[in-house]
C-alpha cells in the first residue's frame, strides 16, 4: 500500500475537469410530432455550450489559471507553493489572486486578477458572460443610494497605503457584491442603502464587520491591529504534516438567490506552510447568515503501515477570541476509503474535498478546500472532524480511465465508521441521492412539457455516487409510445427533451462507449417507465428540475448496480461466486416497490448467456455462479433486468465486466 502522493505539477491540470463536469448545461430536443417525420436530434444550447466551455489565462505574475463558467482555479496549484490565494467575487466576476497583492494594488492593477474578463477577452465573451440578472430594483422594488467613508488602518495603525474593502448586502446578496482598492486610507463610495458586511483584505491580514448599516453619509472605521487571531491547523491524536489549509466566508440574506451567491472570499494555502490569515474578533449576526469556515487537511508519515489523513473542518456563526488547537479523537468520525484500479494499480487519483456550511451547500454552493492524489489499489483512512453544520462531499478523478466521480454528501456524526469503495465494480448509469445537506442534480424529473436528466453514465455500486466519464462516447434514443421521440449523441448527464402533455409509454436507452483499459468497454441500459410529465410528487428546492419552470416532478425510472467478489482489479478467480443486483427508484418518484429481477452470466464476451438463480425481494437480490475453469484469461459479463409493480423497468447489459485470472 502506498501513501497519499501530494500534489506535483504535471497533475495539477485534472482540477479543471472538476469545473467542467460540476457545470451542467442543457440539451435540448425540440418535440417532433407529426406522422412520419423524422426524430428531432439533441442539439447543444448556448448554455450547454458554455458548462463544457475552459479557458487558460495568466495572471499578474505568471500564475496560470483554468477558468470555466463555474469558476476557476489554478492550473497548477504547485506553482503557487508558499502562496496564499485569495478568491473573492465582485459584479458576477471571479478574481484570483495572491494574498499579498491585495496590499499593494489599486482597483486598476487588482482588474489584472479578474479571471472572468481574461477569459472573455481570450476564448470570447459568450460562454463566460457572467448570468444576466434583474435589477435589484425589479425584484425588491426601488432603493436609495447612500454615500459611505470608508476609514482602512493598516497594521502599523496607519491609514492604510493599500488594501481591498468587499461590501456584500446582507439584505440583497445576489444584487450587491462589489470591492474597492484603497489608498491613503480613506474610500468614498456610494451604494444601494441597507445592512452590508464589510470586509477589509490586507495581505493575510482580514478585518470584518458583519453587519454595518449604510445610509447617506455613514462612516466606518475598520483597522487591520484588530485581526490579531490566527486560526492554525489543531494538533492531532496521531502524528501528521500540514497539506493544506482554507479559510473562507460566507454572508447569505436568507433567500435562495441570495444563499446561493453566498461565498463572500476564499483563502487557500497548498503545502506544509501554514495559511497564516489573521482575523479580529465580531459578534453573531442579527439579519441574514453568516458562516466563517477553516479547514486542514493533515497527512500521517510515509512510513505508517497503513497511509492515514485527517480532515479537519470548524464552521462558526461569528468569529470568536480562540480557536481550537487539538483534536478529540472521541468528536471524529472514521471513513475507510479504498480505491479500486481496474486498469492496475498505476497513475493517479485525484480526491477533491467540498467543505461547505449547509446552508449554502442547500442553495447550491460547493467549494473545494482540500486536494489530495493517491495511487489506485490504495487503501486509506480518513480521519474526519464533526462541526456541526457542514456538508461534506468527495469527488474522486481517476487519471487511467478519465472518470470523475461525485460521492454523497454527508454530515459526519461523532463517533462513526464507514467504508466506501472507489469505482467498486462495473461502471453503470447512477444518480446522486438527496441527503438534505446539499443541492444535487435530479436523476430524471419532468415539467409538463420537457424532461430533464441528470444521469452520470459511470456511477459505481456505492448508492449516491455519480460518475461522468471525461473521455466516453455514446447514443441516446427516446421512444414514446412506440414511436421514437428524439436521438443523439452524448452522455443523460445535463439532457432535456421536450414531450407532449399527457400519460404515456417511453424507453430511454442509453449506449456508452469508454476508451480506456479492456474490462467494462461499454455499457447497454434500457429504461421503460409510464409517465405523465410534471405530475407527481413536489421535489425540494434543493433538487431543482435545471431549466425548467412550473411544477416539477420525478419520473419514474429505475436504477440497478451489481457487485461481485472480484478484487480491487476487477479481477475474478476460476471457481463458485455470487453477485448482489440493488435496485432503487428515482428519488421522490411515485413509482411502485420493485417486485422482480432476472440475471444471466456469459463467460465469452457476450455470445451466449446463462440465467442465473435469484434469490432476495424488494430490489435486494443474490445469485450463485461458478466460472468454469475454461474462462481462465477472458472476461465475466452480466445482463440484468428489473422491474417495478407498475410494469416500470430497467434492462441493462455489463458486457466484459471483470478480468478472469
Amino acid at each position: 500500500m502506498k501513501r497519499p502522493i501530494r500534489l506535483t505539477g504535471h497533475r495539477t491540470s485534472r482540477v479543471a475537469a472538476l469545473g467542467l463536469a460540476a457545470a451542467c448545461g442543457l440539451f435540448v430536443v425540440p418535440a417532433s410530432h407529426a406522422e412520419g417525420t423524422p426524430p428531432a436530434s439533441f442539439v447543444r444550447t448556448s448554455a450547454a455550450r458554455a458548462a463544457s466551455a475552459s479557458c487558460q489565462v495568466t495572471l499578474p505574475g505568471g500564475l496560470k489559471a483554468t477558468v470555466t463558467p463555474d469558476g476557476a482555479r489554478l492550473t497548477d496549484p504547485a506553482a503557487a507553493t508558499g502562496q496564499t490565494v485569495l478568491s473573492f467575487r465582485s459584479g458576477g466576476h471571479q478574481y484570483l489572486m495572491p494574498a499579498s497583492a491585495t496590499a499593494r494594488s489599486a482597483t486598476k492593477g487588482l482588474a489584472g486578477y479578474d479571471t472572468t474578463a481574461l477569459a472573455q477577452r481570450a476564448c470570447g465573451t459568450d460562454a463566460f458572460a457572467p448570468p444576466t440578472a434583474q435589477p435589484s430594483s425589479a425584484r425588491h422594488g426601488s432603493y436609495t443610494m447612500g454615500r459611505l467613508t470608508a476609514h482602512l488602518i493598516d497594521t502599523d495603525g496607519k491609514p492604510t497605503n493599500g488594501g481591498t474593502l468587499l461590501l456584500v448586502s446582507a439584505d440583497r446578496t445576489a444584487d450587491t457584491n462589489t470591492f474597492f482598492a484603497a489608498y491613503r486610507g480613506t474610500l468614498k463610495v456610494s451604494v444601494p442603502t441597507g445592512r452590508y458586511e464589510a470586509v477589509y483584505v490586507q495581505d493575510r491580514h482580514v478585518t470584518i464587520a458583519p453587519e454595518v448599516t449604510i445610509g447617506d453619509g455613514t462612516s466606518i472605521t475598520l483597522d487591520a491591529r484588530t485581526s490579531t487571531h490566527e486560526i492554525k491547523a489543531p494538533s492531532t491524536p496521531r502524528p501528521t504534516t500540514l497539506a493544506d489549509s482554507e479559510f473562507a466566508l460566507y454572508r447569505g440574506d436568507g433567500t435562495p438567490e441570495g444563499d446561493a451567491d453566498s461565498l463572500v472570499l476564499q483563502f487557500l494555502s497548498l503545502g506544509s506552510d501554514p495559511l497564516g490569515v489573521t482575523v479580529n474578533t465580531t459578534a453573531p449576526v442579527r439579519h441574514g447568515r453568516f458562516a466563517a469556515v477553516a479547514t486542514a487537511d493533515l497527512e500521517g508519515p510515509a512510513d505508517a503501515p497503513r497511509p492515514y489523513v485527517y480532515h479537519v473542518a470548524d464552521s462558526y456563526d461569528h468569529l470568536p477570541s480562540s480557536y481550537p488547537t487539538t483534536i478529540d479523537p472521541k468528536s471524529l468520525s472514521t471513513v475507510t476509503q479504498t480505491f479500486s484500479a481496474p486498469t492496475g494499480p498505476t497513475g493517479t487519483d485525484l480526491l477533491v474535498q467540498n467543505v461547505t456550511p449547509v446552508w449554502a451547500a442547500t442553495a447550491g454552493v460547493r467549494s473545494a478546500t482540500g486536494f489530495d492524489y493517491v495511487t489506485p489499489g490504495t487503501t486509506l483512512t480518513d480521519y474526519v472532524s464533526t462541526s456541526a453544520g457542514l456538508d461534506w462531499r468527495t469527488q474522486v478523478q481517476d487519471e487511467q480511465t478519465s472518470l470523475l466521480l461525485t460521492g454523497k454528501d454527508t454530515v459526519p456524526r461523532a463517533g462513526s465508521h464507514t467504508s466506501v469503495t472507489w469505482e467498486a465494480d462495473a461502471p453503470r448509469p447512477g444518480v446522486q441521492v438527496d441527503t438534505g445537506s446539499s443541492a444535487v442534480y435530479c436523476g430524471a424529473c419532468a415539467n409538463a412539457d420537457t424532461m430533464v436528466f441528470g444521469i452520470g453514465e459511470d456511477g459505481d455500486s456505492t448508492p449516491g455516487t455519480m460518475g461522468v466519464g471525461l473521455d466516453d462516447s455514446g447514443t441516446i434514443t427516446l421512444t414514446r409510445n412506440g414511436t421514437v421521440q428524439a436521438t443523439g449523441t452524448g452522455s443523460l448527464f445535463g439532457t432535456a427533451v421536450d414531450v407532449p402533455a399527457g400519460r404515456a409509454t417511453y424507453r430511454l436507452r442509453q449506449q456508452t462507449t469508454r476508451v480506456h483499459g479492456d474490462l467494462s468497454p461499454s455499457t447497454d441500459t434500457t429504461w421503460t417507465f409510464t409517465a405523465d410529465p410534471g405530475k407527481g410528487r413536489a421535489l425540494p428546492s434543493r433538487v431543482p428540475c435545471t431549466g425548467l419552470t412550473g411544477p416539477c416532478a420525478a419520473l419514474p425510472l429505475l436504477f440497478a448496480s451489481t457487485s461481485t467478489d472480484a478484487d480491487l482489479q476487477h479481477r475474478l478467480t476460476t471457481g463458485r461466486h455470487s453477485v448482489a443486483l440493488d435496485v432503487t427508484r428515482e428519488q421522490y418518484s411515485s413509482s411502485a416497490p420493485v417486485t422482480g429481477a432476472t440475471l444471466q452470466v456469459s463467460y465469452d464476451g457476450g455470445t451466449t448467456w446463462q440465467g442465473l438463480h435469484v434469490t432476495g425481494a424488494h430490489g435486494a437480490y443474490r445469485a450463485a455462479y461458478t466460472v468454469p475453469a475454461s474462462a481462465s484469461g477472458g472476461t465475466v459479463s452480466f445482463k440484468l433486468s428489473a422491474w417495478d409493480g407498475q410494469g416500470n423497468r430497467i434492462d441493462q447489459v455489463l458486457p466484459r465486466a471483470y478480468q478472469v485470472r
